[in-house]
């Protein structure tokens, strides 16, 4: 997997001999990523892009506003034709 769109605070996916475990990136290391696993039995705190299988990006929560949402034109728009008349 190439790494380039792997950022600090994204969750990967790790196989390393056939150990598959979830990590935190904390940053790069020399040759992949430096990670901190959430398992703590796990003591890898790099791996290279060999071994990453997933990838989850951060994302952060919605902005919440004490605006009324207003629906947009075409959401209210129904197609009442028949297809294939």
């Amino acid at each position: 997997m190439r790494l380039e769109g792997i950022e600090n605070g994204d969750i990967v996916e790790i196989d390393r001999l056939g150990r598959r475990f979830h990590a935190l990136v904390s940053g790069n290391a020399p040759g992949g990523l430096a990670i901190q696993p959430l398992d703590r039995r796990v003591t890898y705190r790099s791996c290279r892009a060999r071994e990453v299988v997933a990838h989850w990006s951060k994302r952060g929560r919605p902005r919440a506003t004490n605006d009324p949402l207003e629906p947009q034109v075409l959401q209210l728009e129904f197609d009442l034709t028949r297809r294939g008349e």
